[in-house]
């Protein structure tokens, strides 16, 4: 090689040195604010109890409190989180269901509380 070669293969290397690797890249991600899911009426819920599946919960930032909107109309409630349930399920007791017109399978929106 002769001194142009090495000097061009160089200054591409300091130029390339500055584009992240596609691996830096994926690791960021943006948080989810809201996410739809089913809510099914489950009689063993306490009331004002909403069971929500950990990874959604995680997803959505959901530590204590979440807001279920439907239809313009909002109901927060307190947060049970558990591992073991399907990850678009969320359920609610009845007697919260039929306060906001709910049936069972209602498709709604989820969010973490402010």
């Amino acid at each position: 090689m002769s001194e142009e070669e090495k000097r061009k293969q160089e200054e591409l290397k300091k130029a390339l040195s500055v584009i992240p690797p596609p691996s830096a890249l994926r690791g960021e991600r943006k948080q989810i604010l809201e996410k739809r899911v089913k809510l099914r009426k489950r009689p063993d819920v306490n009331q004002g109890v909403v069971i929500v599946p950990e990874k959604t919960a995680k997803e959505l930032g959901i530590k204590n409190k979440a807001e279920i909107s439907v239809k313009g109309k909002r109901q927060v409630l307190e947060v049970v989180i558990l591992d073991r349930m399907p990850e678009h399920e969320v359920w609610a007791n009845p007697a919260d269901m039929e306060v906001m017109g709910l049936e069972d399978n209602s498709t709604v929106t989820l969010r973490a509380a402010k």
